[in-house]
C-alpha cells in the first residue's frame, strides 16, 4: 500500500511538472524527500536530493554515509552518492548534481531549498516553485488515516491533561503526559523516533496571554484561563488540539471572553467548505471580534494547514491566496489575549469534506466541561512523585 502511495505522489508531481513545462524537478527539504520516499534521515550539513523527471526513474543523490540506509527504502529509484562534506572537486554533491541535470532543459526546484544549496546548483532555466507544497495540501486516503490516528492521540492527551489538572499542579506534570503517550506508541510498535515529536503543555494564567512563550517547569496552575495544548507529529503525520480551562469558577468577565472566543470560532466553522477562500475564514473570526472591541487582543491568524508538518499551507489568514479544497486538513483557533490576565483559545484538527468539514479532535468545548473544581487527590500524589523525582518539590 505504501509503495503505491509513493508512486501516486510522484505521478501527481509529474503531472504538475507537465503543466509548468518542466522536465525535471529537484526536492531537497527533509520532509519533502520523506513525502516521496518514506526514508527517514537527518541531513545535518550533508544535503539529500531527489530528482524527479518525466521519463526516468527518480534519482536519489545522498551522502555515501547513507547509501546502505536509503537502499532499504521501498521506492524504485536510482541511488547515486557523493563523498562527505566538504569534499574535493568532482566528488562533491554539486558537481555530481550538475552532471545529473545537464540533460534537462527546464528544471524546477522546490522553493524551500536552503540558500547556500540553491546558490551552488547549476541547471538550465532553473525555476524555483512550490509544486510540492501545493500537492501536500490535499491529503490522500492513506494520509487521512495517519492523521486521524495522530488526532486521536492529541485528543487522548488533552483528556489526560483535563483529568489530571488541579490548583497548584506543576507545569512539569503536563509535560510528562507526552512521555506516557510515547511509551504507549512504543509498546504498540507504532513509533518512529525520527518522524515523531510529542509536546503536551499547559500555559497557566497570566502566562497564557503569551501563546509562544514557554512556561517554566516550576510554574504552577492556579486562577484564570489555563491554555492546554497537544502538539503532535506521529510517524510523520501531525495534529493538534488545544483547550482553555479553569480550576476555579471563572469570573463574569472571563466567562464573557471565553464565549466570545467560542463564537469567533463558530463564525469561521460556519463557512468551512471547498471553494471558500482561506482569507474569508480568517475574516469571519476577526470581524466578529472587531464588533465586540476585541480585535486588538488578537495576536495571530485563525488557523493553518496540517500534514507532515504541524504548520503548512493552506494558511487561514487575511493575506492568504489559498482556496479550501476537499481533503485539506486545517486548524481553526482564533485566540484573544489580555496582558496580566491570560489567553482564551481552542484549537482543533479539521478535515475539509465535500460539503463542509469534520472535526478530527473531539475534546470538550463548552465552559461547564472545562471548569475543573474537583480535588484530584490521585493526581496530586502523582504530581508530587514527579516533582520529587526531578528535585522540584522545594522550588
Amino acid at each position: 500500500m505504501l509503495e503505491k502511495e509513493l508512486m501516486m505522489r510522484i505521478k501527481c508531481l509529474q503531472n504538475a511538472m507537465k503543466k509548468h513545462s518542466l522536465d525535471a524537478y529537484i526536492v531537497t527539504a527533509e520532509e519533502d524527500i520523506w513525502y516521496f520516499t518514506n526514508v527517514t534521515f537527518k541531513p545535518e550539513e550533508r544535503p539529500f536530493f531527489i530528482i524527479i523527471s518525466l521519463d526516468c526513474k527518480p534519482v536519489l543523490l545522498v551522502p555515501k554515509l547513507e547509501e546502505v540506509h536509503v537502499h532499504k527504502g521501498i521506492l524504485d529509484c536510482d541511488i547515486i552518492t557523493y563523498w562527505d562534506y566538504p569534499s574535493p572537486n568532482g566528488s562533491n554533491w554539486f558537481d555530481i548534481l550538475h552532471q545529473l541535470l545537464k540533460k534537462f532543459n527546464h528544471t524546477g526546484i522546490e522553493n524551500n531549498v536552503k540558500a547556500e544549496v540553491y546558490l551552488k546548483i547549476q541547471a538550465k532555466n532553473l525555476l524555483a516553485s512550490h509544486l510540492v507544497a501545493d500537492q501536500r495540501q490535499v491529503k490522500s486516503a492513506y494520509e487521512l488515516e495517519k492523521i486521524r490516528f495522530s488526532a486521536k492521540q492529541s485528543d487522548m492527551a488533552i483528556e489526560k491533561i483535563l483529568q489530571s489538572s488541579y490548583k497548584g499542579a506543576g507545569v512539569v506534570e503536563s509535560f510528562s503526559i507526552s512521555n506516557a503517550i510515547q511509551k504507549q506508541l512504543i509498546r504498540s510498535q507504532q513509533f518512529d523516533p525520527i518522524t515523531t515529536s510529542l509536546t503536551t503543555i499547559v500555559w497557566p494564567a497570566p502566562l497564557s496571554s503569551m501563546p509562544h512563550s514557554i512556561p517554566s517547569i516550576t510554574d504552577k496552575l492556579g486562577k484564570g484561563p489555563q491554555v492546554s495544548m497537544a502538539y503532535f507529529r506521529i510517524n510523520g503525520y501531525a495534529s493538534e488540539c488545544e483547550r482553555t480551562f479553569f480550576l476555579d469558577k471563572p469570573t463574569k468577565e472571563e466567562q464573557e471572553l471565553f464565549h466570545h472566543m467560542l463564537r469567533a470560532r463558530e463564525q469561521s466553522l460556519n463557512i468551512l467548505k471547498p471553494g471558500v477562500r482561506a482569507s474569508d475564514v480568517d475574516c469571519e473570526a476577526r470581524n466578529y471580534l472587531a464588533r465586540y472591541g476585541l480585535i486588538n487582543n488578537t495576536l495571530h491568524r485563525t488557523g493553518h494547514g496540517i500534514g507532515l508538518s504541524n504548520h503548512e499551507g493552506p494558511f487561514i489568514a487575511e493575506g492568504s491566496d489559498d482556496i479550501l479544497q476537499e481533503n485539506m486538513i486545517i486548524t481553526i483557533e482564533p485566540g484573544i489575549y489580555f496582558d496580566g490576565k491570560g489567553g482564551f483559545r481552542h484549537s482543533d484538527t479539521i478535515l475539509i469534506t465535500n460539503d463542509g468539514y469534520e472535526l478530527l479532535t473531539h475534546a470538550p468545548l463548552d465552559l461547564n466541561s472545562l471548569v475543573i473544581e474537583k480535588t484530584n487527590i490521585q493526581s496530586k500524589l502523582k504530581g508530587s512523585v514527579i516533582r520529587r523525582s526531578l528535585n522540584l518539590n522545594k522550588k
